[in-house]
């Protein structure tokens, strides 16, 4: 709960000063500038700048000389935009002194910049926290060719690219065709090369482009007009085929991190088509390659590539498995240098000693493969493991003392074994069980499991048992299923569903849900009711009568109010021997309320000890009323309608012999009942469910 308190506060915190900001964006400003001038020493410029740059672009003068002028430009939602690529290329151009920016965004300030960045008189450029907009403007830009390297330090941290998904397929479409320049950038001049965590946002062109992709007669997503699904093994091979060799003569610093979803040009194409002679620090971390490209291969093409490299970070990068056979001889590393590989915060699982072994060989690389989740569960592997790891007078050798944090590594799984060293960790502790231990704890297990499965089903059964009227009603009406062994009933034709025998005084209820025709359910159902069906010219006794015999069902409302009426009581014996000479469930009861069986006529109370009655406080009245009132019968079945019912009543005999007697619940919804003259349709009309 107070993880929860913590969660609202924070959220009411930063509200307050989002709208606080919001209010005094000006102000904001004005006290950023102020830091920033006590921090650098900025101080405005005039002239070095494009008109009107001032008011968010200040020299920062302790990095300032006389060839040298350095900018520090805060870039906030009233000065959106307005730092343009373009326009500051052509105004340093002319310049006799070299340029430096550090630029940084907030409240989701935008500026113009271009890839691959080239300018006369640009040697830094430090962009963070910017949304970046003409992101690949200068793809195809032929002026790049006169423009000589110049940019030394490029460091993009948490900017986002703002790219028409048009224009990354064309480019991606194209590749084959890049120019030098537009590939490889400032590879002569470059020192350090930062790019960290650089999303693309493609705009509201994702939504077009996937509405062009529609088809025009189904509305579907068109596949074969999908140039990314159909291009794509063509855009691979394209981006192999890229001639250009970039030669970062000076680049010592490379850094592509914080990447979700990296592509085979980092990996392939720009480490084996261009060449790195003096870089030190390469940095791929929080970019989850390691699914995609074995540690092995990684580590023996980088050596080779970077022949001078000291430290390569691919710590958070997803590798799974620490498969490394060693480096080939042939291989040689310059000035003998060892390199540090930074493994740590990925996902292996297992050591091997004979991998470890082989690491312990190589004297020309150290790897940091500690903080990883360790899975100390009993196999020969870990056995092998603690009795490597046991023994601690090899450790002290210079051969086993630089990896000695092997020994401090923590276990991960099993959950009992969590956070226990591979030190203290002892054979005993991994729970390995013998043969006969573990064929025993197989057996229980089963017993176990057999025995709570016998429960279960019990359990099942009993409630099957105890329920079945309500199961096998709700399967029909929630779901359409008539179960099987169900007693069959010989259809009859007749002109009414049902006839309802109801007092005048409950007539507001009847009229709701008989009359109405509002229920679903009940809405192919055709009701006599004597207010509206009754024909004019006969007695009421030969009306009952008629209504009766033409109904295949009559239904008596039985409340109070029924029992003091002498034509209510009527209709009920005259249904009551109508069941009787037709030998089948034609009666059926509704009880309005709770009603003392020795305030009944002693037929009525016979009746309801023979007939099944439903309760209009049922919390499934209507689902029974329905289930009693549809028509099932063999002679239904694979006729058209709304339902179709496929099934048949086999090996059922003794069931329907037992079920055999008049029970008023036992019947199949009707469906499809046809309009006018109902005793001209056919039985046709007649369906039941699926």
């Amino acid at each position: 709960m107070h993880y929860l308190v913590s969660f609202y506060f924070l959220v009411i915190v930063i509200i307050v000063k989002v709208v606080t900001c919001v209010e005094n964006s000006t102000s904001f400003l004005q006290y950023k500038t102020e830091n920033l001038k006590e921090s650098y020493n900025l101080e405005p410029t005039i002239g070095s700048l494009p008109t009107g740059w001032d008011d968010f672009c200040m020299e920062n003068t302790e990095n300032s000389s006389t060839e040298m002028m350095s900018f520090k430009c805060m870039i906030d939602r009233n000065n959106s935009g307005r730092w343009n690529y373009d326009e500051i290329r052509d105004h340093i151009a002319s310049k006799k002194v070299k340029y430096k920016f550090d630029i940084e965004c907030v409240q989701g300030a935008n500026i113009s910049l271009k890839w691959p960045f080239k300018a006369i008189n640009l040697k830094e450029l430090k962009v963070q926290n910017c949304v970046l907009e003409e992101f690949y403007g200068d793809y195809e830009n032929e002026m790049l060719a006169t423009f000589a390297d110049e940019l030394e330090c490029l460091r993009l941290t948490d900017v986002v690219a703002m790219v028409s998904i048009f224009d990354l397929i064309y480019l991606a479409g194209s590749i084959v065709n890049i120019t030098q320049d537009a590939l490889c950038g400032n590879d002569e001049s470059l020192i350090e090369h930062t790019i960290s965590n650089l999303t693309y946002n493609f705009g509201a062109s994702t939504e077009t482009f996937f509405q062009n992709l529609l088809n025009e007669t189904t509305g579907e997503h068109d596949v074969e007009k999908d140039p990314v699904l159909n291009d794509v093994p063509k855009m691979y091979n394209d981006v192999l085929r890229v001639e250009h060799v970039c030669d970062y003569k000076r680049l010592r610093k490379y850094e592509y991190s914080i990447n979700s979803s990296p592509g085979s040009f980092f990996i392939d194409v720009q480490t084996e088509r261009s060449k790195y002679p003096v870089l030190e620090n390469l940095n791929f971390s929080f970019t989850p390659f390691g699914e995609k490209y074995p540690l092995d291969n990684l580590l023996k093409n980088w050596v080779s590539f970077y022949p001078s490299l000291q430290s390569m970070d691919i710590s958070h990068c997803n590798i799974q498995e620490l498969n490394f056979i060693g480096i080939p001889d042939t291989i040689k590393r310059r000035d003998n240098q060892t390199l540090f590989v930074n493994l740590t915060n990925n996902v292996i699982k297992e050591l091997k000693v004979s991998v470890l072994e082989t690491i312990f060989d190589e004297n020309r690389m150290f790897l940091n493969f500690s903080q990883n989740p360790l899975n100390c569960s009993c196999t020969e592997d870990m056995k092998e493991l603690l009795s490597f790891v046991q023994g601690r007078d090899k450790w002290t050798l210079k051969r086993y003392a630089r990896y000695s944090f092997i020994r401090e590594m923590r276990c991960f799984f099993p959950e009992s074994l969590n956070g226990t060293l591979l030190k203290d960790l002892t054979e005993s502790l991994l729970m390995c069980k013998n043969d006969f231990t573990l064929t025993e704890t197989i057996l229980v297990e089963a017993v176990v499991s057999l025995s709570v499965f016998s429960v279960l089903l019990l359990v099942v059964i009993i409630v099957i048992l105890v329920f079945r009227r309500e199961i096998r009603i709700l399967t029909y009406t929630r779901f359409h299923i008539l179960l099987p062994c169900q007693p069959e009933e010989v259809f009859e034709e007749k002109k009414f569903d049902a006839f309802v025998s109801y007092s005048n005084k409950d007539h507001e209820w009847v009229n709701g849900v008989f009359e109405n025709n509002t229920i679903e359910g009940l809405k192919d159902f055709k009701f006599c009711l004597h207010h509206r069906d009754f024909m004019a010219g006969k007695t009421i006794t030969e009306n009952i009568i008629d209504s009766i015999e033409s109904s295949r069902h009559t239904i008596v409302i039985m409340s109070r109010h029924f029992l003091d009426s002498s034509y209510c009581l009527y209709e009920f014996e005259e249904a009551f021997r109508q069941s009787l000479s037709e030998k089948k469930r034609h009666l059926l009861v509704i009880l309005m309320e709770e009603i003392s069986q020795n305030k009944m006529p002693k037929v009525l109370q016979a009746c309801l000890k023979t007939f099944t009655f439903i309760k209009k406080d049922d919390n499934i009245f209507m689902d029974r009323l329905i289930f009693s009132l549809s028509y099932k019968g063999r002679d239904s079945v694979g006729k058209e309608s709304k339902y179709n019912a496929a099934y048949e009543n086999k090996s059922c005999d003794e069931t329907k012999k037992q079920e055999s007697t008049l029970t008023l619940d036992k019947n199949v919804y009707q469906i499809g009942l046809p309009q006018g003259n109902v005793d001209n349709e056919k039985t046709e009309q007649y369906n039941i469910f699926p």
